[in-house]
């Protein structure tokens, strides 16, 4: 039974993230885990859940800073400063045990608004640790994905939904009318380089269409045409292929 509880546990926090994404929050992860008891011999009821970038962490104190859900308390956003070892602020939405992901990408709203005034400090208790398992799992039934075969493990279940996600946020930000305002950013040259390094190697692990035009229309903008860079390239290997002829 743990390892179904944490199965379905970790579809939930998934289609909380799904959510939070569809928000433009920049969620990296989901995590979730069965009850279990800790190497002090404490038991732990059941818990999930979902991370964001580091740059969403230092907006929010500099140190950790996520959405964590309990098994009994349901979710809260925590959040600590740099030198702080311990969570130094954390805030319960008071919406129940399991909240709609609207709800909970509401509250996320709020605490980003309000720190301070998102919701409450005083931690509530739906259900007591360790009982009502069954329930539990019929509670968290409506969140298993509706595709079990392509989607049994919430981990790829999310990393689909994340792929996809941003492949979709760039796919917008690409097709722009004329209308489209020009910024005036300013780039080193070495800064335009290591972005185009950053998206080559995006590419090599994960192969996308919009990864070569972003690259494509960067280098094109900063003079350096497609064909004219392939051109340069082969004339290097041509050029160190000589040098190596004896």
């Amino acid at each position: 039974m743990s390892t179904e509880l944490s199965r379905r546990a970790g579809h939930y926090a998934a289609a909380v993230a799904e959510r939070l994404l569809e928000a433009d929050l920049p969620v990296t992860g989901i995590q979730s885990c069965g009850p279990w008891r800790d190497t002090d011999g404490e038991y732990l009821d059941i818990e999930a859940g979902i991370s964001f970038t580091q740059a969403f962490q230092d907006q929010h104190g500099g140190g950790d800073c996520g959405l964590h859900w309990a098994g009994t308390s349901g979710w809260c956003l925590y959040t600590a400063d740099k030198g702080d070892r311990y969570l130094s602020g954390v805030r319960w939405p008071g919406a129940g045990l399991l909240p709609e992901p609207r709800l909970v990408a509401a509250f996320v709203d709020a605490f980003r608004l309000d720190p301070a005034g998102a919701g409450s400090s005083e931690q509530p208790s739906y259900r007591q640790e360790g009982q009502d398992f069954p329930m539990l799992l019929d509670s968290l039934a409506p969140y298993l994905p509706a595709q079990p075969c392509l989607f049994e493990e919430p981990q790829i279940r999310f990393a689909d939904l994340h792929r996809r996600v941003y492949e979709n946020r760039v796919r917008r930000a690409l097709v722009s009318g004329a209308s489209d305002r020009l910024t005036h950013l300013y780039l080193r040259q070495g800064e335009l380089t290591a972005l185009l390094h950053m998206l080559e190697y995006a590419e090599s692990g994960n192969p996308s269409a919009l990864n070569r035009l972003l690259a494509a229309d960067l280098g094109a903008r900063a003079g350096r045409c497609p064909e004219a860079a392939e051109t340069h390239k082969g004339a290097l290997q041509e050029a160190n292929h000589r040098r190596q002829e004896p």
